[in-house]
């Protein structure tokens, strides 16, 4: 994209931003001819910038009521790192990082931040966790767990990157969760290691609450080593 694009995007939206937005968080654009004559273009330029929004998820065409801006939904992030890690753009490993250091933050601001009600959620994941003897079930009950983790940081933004992010980070929770469930008593130290994490949120402890989920983190890398040392060992 040209930065003559660019510039149309950019003002496209800061006309977007002098309206108001309806109900539902969308704003309504103006007509194509009113808008390309704001712009001082042709329509069918702006009609291929507009594309550009569309295919970003961040305009909606509503056949017989009109454009609007409104913030994407994840899919395209999630489509986005999807493909990457499939394609080898991306590894499980800089992933598994990226989440390290996204989750330390949230715990720290669910520390302050978390409700009643956040907390108990959380536990109550923590024990279908521990009743689970499905793989497959731990997999999504533990993506539940950090993603109500970020929705108690009580940030939007938060919230955005860990959605978009779901698909990868299910990759790197299923690949742990295979490899902990071939060491004997992994699961119950991954158990009690979030149960830990919910203590130092009920304490509003931020610095603890940023240390237990690094335990949880490490445990996952403590397991994976024993299974690499049995390995070499065979």
């Amino acid at each position: 994209m040209t930065d003559g694009e660019d510039d149309i995007l950019a003002r496209v939206i800061d006309i977007a931003m002098e309206l108001r937005p309806d109900s539902s968080g969308r704003i309504k654009l103006p007509t194509e001819r009113e808008l390309a004559d704001q712009l001082g273009i042709q329509r069918p330029t702006l009609r291929d910038r507009l594309t550009v929004l569309e295919t970003l998820g961040l305009l909606q065409r509503v056949q017989g009521s009109g454009t609007y801006l409104a913030l994407p939904n994840s899919r395209f992030l999630q489509f986005y790192f999807g493909v990457a890690l499939k394609l080898g753009f991306i590894s499980i490993d800089q992933i598994q990082n990226a989440m390290e250091m996204i989750g330390r933050e949230m715990a720290g601001a669910a520390a302050i931040q978390a409700s009643t009600a956040d907390l108990k959620a959380l536990e109550d994941l923590i024990d279908q966790i521990a009743a689970s003897d499905s793989l497959e079930d731990v997999v999504e009950l533990q993506f539940e767990l950090h993603a109500s983790l970020a929705r108690a940081c009580r940030n939007p933004v938060i919230v955005i990157v860990i959605d978009g992010l779901s698909s990868v980070i299910r990759s790197v929770i299923a690949n742990k969760v295979r490899i902990i469930s071939m060491v004997r008593g992994a699961f119950e130290r991954n158990v009690e290691a979030y149960r830990a994490l919910v203590q130092a949120l009920r304490d509003r402890e931020p610095e603890l609450a940023r240390e237990a989920i690094q335990e949880c983190y490490w445990l996952w890398r403590r397991e994976e080593s024993k299974i690499s040392i049995l390995n070499i060992s065979e």
